[in-house]
């Protein structure tokens, strides 16, 4: 029997308890609760997977000031799907090997319940998140992923237990399941624009549900590029949003204003 790490049993406990809290939720919450959940699965969806953990730290499709790339990490590490190392690792690694052996997450080789619900039993390779080693921030949001998680579990729990399910747990719980269809669902179904050597597609359900990263078609195609728009019905809120914290593209304006 294969030893799994006691990060990915930690994520595996964790995401049976966000699973869980729907139904304390379902019974007890109030549209009020649902808001703040929703506000919070955009910090940590948007901000946080879309924006920081997938196009500036995996993909480096843009360049973002530090205070950003710190606080989208926060906002990345609050919602319970890894730390940006061993995230970045993953994912740069099923670019590398997409639906063929090695793939770290593939529904074909691996079928959709495993990688929807149990891909944290997939053990990161640190060579392909070497820049973030390097990263203070980074490598200590890392090393004490779970005593932070324990920390804000309980720090929640004395503060209001509604408010634990409601800023942290349901998020987080919303965030598990969308993210993940990214790996499966754009894997087996949608439409294709480009013809690219994997199974990915775009799919209208997780490119509304995760702020643009459904497009998943037009991100293989061309994965450095920070927008994944390409008709005008792909609304991308990740990449509008990039578009004006870029010190790329902010600079570039300045340059041309005093030209």
């Amino acid at each position: 029997m294969k030893k799994y790490s006691k990060d990915s049993w930690f994520l595996f406990i964790s995401q049976i308890i966000t699973h869980l809290s729907l139904i304390p939720m379902i019974i007890y919450g109030s549209w009020y609760h649902w808001l703040i959940a929703f506000i919070v699965y955009f910090f940590t969806g948007c901000f946080g997977m879309t924006m920081t953990f997938h196009r500036l730290l995996s993909h480096k499709s843009w360049k973002a000031p530090r205070w950003f790339e710190i606080f989208g990490t926060l906002c990345g590490t609050y919602g319970l799907t890894g730390s940006s190392v061993g995230w970045t690792a993953i994912h740069r690694q099923h670019h590398h090997k997409t639906d063929i052996v090695g793939d770290p997450h593939s529904p074909e080789i691996d079928g959709f319940i495993k990688v929807q619900w149990f891909s944290m039993f997939v053990t990161p390779n640190p060579k392909y998140a070497v820049h973030l080693l390097r990263d203070k921030v980074h490598m200590f949001l890392h090393n004490y992923y779970y005593h932070i998680h324990a920390g804000l579990l309980i720090i929640w729990l004395l503060y209001d237990p509604m408010l634990t399910l409601a800023a942290y747990l349901i998020p987080a719980c919303i965030l598990w399941n969308a993210g993940s269809a990214i790996n499966t669902l754009n894997h087996l179904s949608g439409y294709r624009l480009h013809d690219t050597k994997d199974n990915s597609a775009n799919n209208f359900l997780t490119g509304y549900l995760m702020w643009g990263e459904g497009w998943h078609n037009n991100h293989h195609h061309n994965p450095n590029n920070k927008s994944f728009k390409t008709k005008w019905w792909e609304i991308d809120i990740g990449g509008w949003l990039i578009e004006r914290i870029d010190t790329t593209t902010i600079n570039s304006n300045k340059n041309t204003n005093t030209a």
